[in-house]
């Protein structure tokens, strides 16, 4: 038999594995189209059992359009792979929806009637750069009452919402009678159209699932047709409304209230800077009788979860870490609730401490708590610009978890001890409450959750934290239909490097000790050379005598010491932070490929070995 040398085989090997690489992909097209894998981290790719349900009982036919260009696919091939995904994930929804959904999808060439039909649903095109060409990657959707749900363009920011936006828009088709939630709120956020102030980002959020019914915060009696009750800083609420707020929870209905000590978002959103603190007595009242308070003139903060900011000046920028605003994630967000189960962070800005009321017979859930790492702070230390470095530098941990966001449920008696105005009086609730309570409302500002970027002319919104849906989240769990709440935690991926922050967390409370130290050693020493009066002659001139030379010029001598070895502890801490990320840049780019070269360095040499045994044994 003859012996086939090592080139040609090494000819046939490639060649047959060119051919079982194609026969495999054939196999898999075949028999395994439809099935599906997902190993990634809180299985992004999959479809949600919860959402499963929603697409079998959808009634009505819903008609899906997806436009393509071709022209976009030859400009950018990132764009061709998500066209894909989009593609397969609406064919998944049409499996499950049993023919309800019927998918349609079409090449928009220029200039045809596709195009007019693109560009008739309000699509977005983009300029393909040959002709004044245009090409298009948008959807329309319609159902049989002709109403309308469209995504002009699939912004590659927005590619890890896809689930929740493609969702998102066949719920608002196949559910148009959206349930009705009651807004009651001293806060501007649907907007103050005269000063050309857009509503609070979170409303467009919760408008896409619900009818906002805005209630005057004098009203006697809560309308009929209203399930939820969402309250938004409600202050100055009369005994009136008190009182119906307190029977509309008593009867069944649900309620989501946001109550904060210290609303950093009043100043923000342009309106009047009280000169006194909030005033949370009156929902304070209704919250105590239910179970909780919010604890007035208290802010809450953590220095584990602290966020950096700059907090120095444009002239001198100094990066810090503010202890009052906080991300909240892991352990201390409750996994096994509905409304925070797919949560994966909360970002929070100077938020209050909710206390457990006694004898109040309901059970109090925690949902967000802060680490133990916390210390409740005098609010009156938030009153304009705070000394952030201050507020790092003082901190000592209380050892202690506060409550930032809570669950009331269980039987509650009323919080007041008869009827109001001839209504009805109920004492003791028919059945379970349902209360969900945050102590702040700063977390539903724009600049907490979430940043604007413009396309096209368009602005995006692309979520940083998940603090709209935690809103949404608790608004549909309230409502018994939490259909979309396990999508929603999977739009913020932030990962961040938990043991680096520790490290340097560490190393920054050292420094700053020494720090402070050394900046009271400064303006002592600047003081006692202001405080020198030289004696004067006749003419009024100063005199100093030698003694006095000599002991300013020993303070100043000192006072430049003193200023080397403040700037000396500040660059060791820049220093100390730069080289511990740069050991993790380091671990992360380069150790791994180091270690796969080293490995495959001495699988040769190993192999070379093998050879050199054969050789000599033959």
């Amino acid at each position: 038999m003859k012996r086939v040398d090592s080139k040609s085989f090494a000819v046939i090997a490639i060649a047959v594995a060119a051919v079982l690489l194609v026969a495999v992909n054939m196999i898999a097209n075949l028999w395994l189209s439809g099935k599906r894998l997902d190993v990634t981290q809180g299985r992004a790719y999959s479809t949600s059992a919860q959402v499963k349900p929603l697409f079998a009982k959808i009634a009505e036919p819903i008609t899906v359009r997806l436009y393509f260009s071709r022209g976009v696919a030859d400009l950018s091939p990132r764009h061709a792979v998500y066209y894909q995904r989009v593609r397969d994930l609406l064919q998944q929804y049409a499996k499950l929806a049993n023919g309800k959904i019927q998918l349609e999808f079409y090449n928009p060439e220029p200039f045809s009637d596709v195009e007019d039909r693109a560009m008739g649903f309000g699509l977005q095109a983009v300029p393909l750069g040959q002709a004044n060409e245009s090409g298009y990657f948008g959807l329309a959707a319609t159902n049989s009452t002709d109403d309308e749900q469209v995504i002009p363009f699939f912004n590659l920011e927005r590619e890890q919402f896809l689930e929740y936006d493609l969702t998102k828009l066949i719920y608002n088709l196949s559910e148009p009678n959206r349930p009705k939630v009651g807004l009651i709120s001293s806060m501007p956020v649907e907007g103050f159209p005269q000063r050309r102030q857009q509503p609070w980002a979170v409303m467009q959020q919760i408008k896409d699932f619900f009818t906002i019914v805005p209630l005057p915060a004098e009203i006697a009696e809560i309308p009929k047709d209203v399930g939820i009750l969402l309250m938004i800083q409600p202050e100055h609420l009369s005994e009136a409304t008190q009182y119906a707020i307190d029977q509309f929870v008593l009867n069944g209905g649900r309620a989501l209230v946001f109550a904060d000590p210290n609303p950093e978002s009043s100043a923000a959103a342009g309106m009047e800077q009280m000169p006194q603190p909030p005033e949370l007595g009156s929902i304070n009242k209704l919250l105590t009788a239910w179970g909780v308070k919010v604890v007035n003139g208290m802010v809450v903060g953590d220095r584990e979860a602290a966020i950096r900011v700059n907090g120095g000046s444009a002239e001198r920028p100094l990066v810090a870490d503010y202890v009052a605003w906080m991300q909240i994630r892991g352990t201390n967000v409750d996994a096994a609730d509905a409304v925070t189960g797919t949560v994966k962070q909360l970002n929070f800005g100077t938020p209050g401490a909710l206390e457990k009321s006694d004898g109040a017979g309901t059970t109090i859930t925690p949902l967000v708590t802060t680490g133990l790492q916390s210390m409740r702070m005098d609010s009156d230390k938030f009153v304009g610009l705070p000394d952030v470095v201050a507020l790092f530098r003082d901190f000592k941990p209380q050892n202690k978890k506060e409550l930032l966001a809570v669950r009331i449920t269980g039987t509650a008696k009323s919080a007041f001890p008869g009827a109001i105005g001839g209504k009805d009086y109920t004492a003791t609730s028919k059945q379970p409450i349902q209360v969900i309570v945050v102590s702040d409302t700063d977390f539903l500002t724009d600049r907490f959750w979430t940043e604007s970027q413009d396309f096209m002319g368009q602005q995006v919104l692309v979520p940083s934290a998940d603090n709209a849906n935690f809103a949404v989240n608790a608004l549909e769990n309230l409502t018994g239909s939490p259909a979309l709440s396990s999508l929603r935690g999977r739009g913020a991926q932030n990962r961040p490097f938990v043991l680096v922050d520790t490290i340097r967390r560490d190393a920054e409370t050292q420094y700053r000790e020494s720090e402070q130290s050394l900046s009271a050693r400064l303006a002592d020493l600047q003081k006692k050379v202001q405080t020198m009066k030289p004696r004067t002659d006749e003419t009024g001139a100063a005199i100093l005598s030698d003694q006095d030379k000599s002991t300013i010029e020993s303070y100043r001598g000192d006072i430049l010491t003193t200023r080397k070895e403040l700037r000396n502890v500040q660059r060791a801490l820049r220093e100390n932070i730069d080289r511990l990320e740069g050991v993790v840049k380091f671990l992360n780019i380069g150790a791994v490929p180091i270690v796969f070269g080293i490995i495959l360095v001495a699988m040769a040499a190993a192999r070379q070995r093998r050879r050199k045994r054969r050789a000599a044994q033959a």
